[in-house]
């Protein structure tokens, strides 16, 4: 009997002691939940998560304002932070941002004082390690100061632009006027050429400022003709051979046997982006590199690529260095606007065409421009 008295008194502590710990978990986890709905509370981004059919499963509190509802919409508990009171409708807002998202558009929201919130999105699937459903998890972050920022940028370089192009063609004017009626020695004319040189680099930044400006505003408009792809190289070779020469480069131009006759473009703005291509690679090729400006084809495009053996591009990159006002850190001094790639991707997009960058042969960069050999329409998308 007293056996059992011994294990009773046993099986007592032992569940006095289970319920203790069960206790202390329930007071860690409501702790850790605290911890993570501040945490969740606390990020700027605005997170939902739904199921495959849709439902809301999951939202933080500054998702409420981007579909639409308040505090009085929601009510606390169930395994999310809130569940709204409203399924069907919450799911129907979530899915006109989601649709939003695949046409790559951002999400304004209209503010009480009549501005406008922008947010970018990001779209994840996920698999819950405990249920083994699947899920998908909208993040949207604010990119309004990113934006406002971004428009004060085109401003500026758009004003700058403007109030440059005036006295800096009077300025080239007399310059070519002041040569001509003077007697220059070897150095006086080492001199002229110069100020040549800082005239045209400068005429050439504040075309890369308007002609960005143009197109951002949709006043950039394609004319199509036949281009020759063999004469385009040989103009864009003879054009910088003076200053592949100055930087020990060696600077070429081979179309390939697949290069078409011809294909309708706007040849100056296809021009535009080969200069720009071949500026850059001669820019970042140290002495005694290479730069290959070459041509080829396919059975309805034609490609435009620009090699050389520079320090190359990081893969991280590649796609970043498309983006206005964006240079890769170099050892010397930063030169122009960063607008150059920029304005080769626009005018690859005006014509309905792909650009991208990718790993040289051994070492460096190959840019590549691929362009459909006939324009179906004028006017960019």
């Amino acid at each position: 009997m007293g056996g059992w008295r011994r294990l009773a008194r046993q099986f007592s502590r032992a569940q006095t002691d289970l319920q203790r710990s069960l206790e202390d978990a329930q007071a860690e986890l409501a702790i850790e939940r605290v911890r993570l709905q501040t945490l969740i509370e606390k990020l700027p981004d605005a997170l939902i998560i739904t199921n495959l059919r849709g439902d809301v499963t999951f939202f933080s509190a500054a998702a409420m304002p981007l579909i639409g509802v308040g505090p009085q919409d929601v009510q606390p508990g169930g395994r999310a932070l809130f569940s709204p009171i409203d399924p069907e409708r919450w799911r129907m807002e979530v899915q006109a941002l989601l649709r939003r998202h695949s046409a790559g558009k951002a999400v304004e929201i209209p503010l009480a004082d009549g501005s406008v919130a922008i947010y970018s999105t990001t779209v994840t699937m996920f698999r819950d390690a405990s249920s083994g459903d699947f899920g998908v998890l909208l993040m949207l972050r604010n990119v309004t100061a990113e934006r406002r920022l971004e428009a004060l940028k085109e401003e500026f370089f758009q004003s700058a632009a403007h109030d440059l192009r005036a006295p800096l063609f009077a300025i080239q004017g007399y310059l070519r006027l002041l040569r001509k009626s003077l007697v220059l020695d070897e150095k006086q004319a080492s001199w002229f050429d110069a100020v040549e040189r800082s005239g045209e680099k400068l005429t050439h930044l504040v075309k890369d400022a308007l002609d960005e400006a143009r197109i951002e505003n949709g006043h950039l408009k394609i004319a199509p003709s036949p281009v020759d792809p063999r004469a385009l190289l040989r103009r864009t070779v003879q054009l910088f051979a003076p200053l592949a020469d100055e930087r020990g480069v060696a600077l070429e131009g081979a179309p390939e046997a697949s290069a078409p006759a011809s294909f309708l473009a706007d040849e100056r703005l296809i021009e535009r982006l080969l200069h720009n291509l071949v500026s850059n690679a001669l820019k970042f090729t140290p002495p005694g590199g290479h730069v290959l400006v070459a041509a080829s084809g396919g059975p309805d495009c034609v490609e435009l690529k620009v090699s050389d053996t520079g320090p190359g591009i990081p893969e991280s990159l590649r796609s970043a260095i498309f983006e206005k006002f964006r240079q890769l850190e170099t050892s010397g001094p930063r030169s122009g606007f960063g607008l150059g790639l920029s304005i080769c991707a626009r005018i690859v997009k005006l014509h309905g065409g792909l650009i991208w960058v990718e790993p040289g042969a051994g070492c460096g960069s190959r840019f590549i421009a691929r362009l459909p050999l006939s324009q179906g329409r004028k006017e960019p998308s």
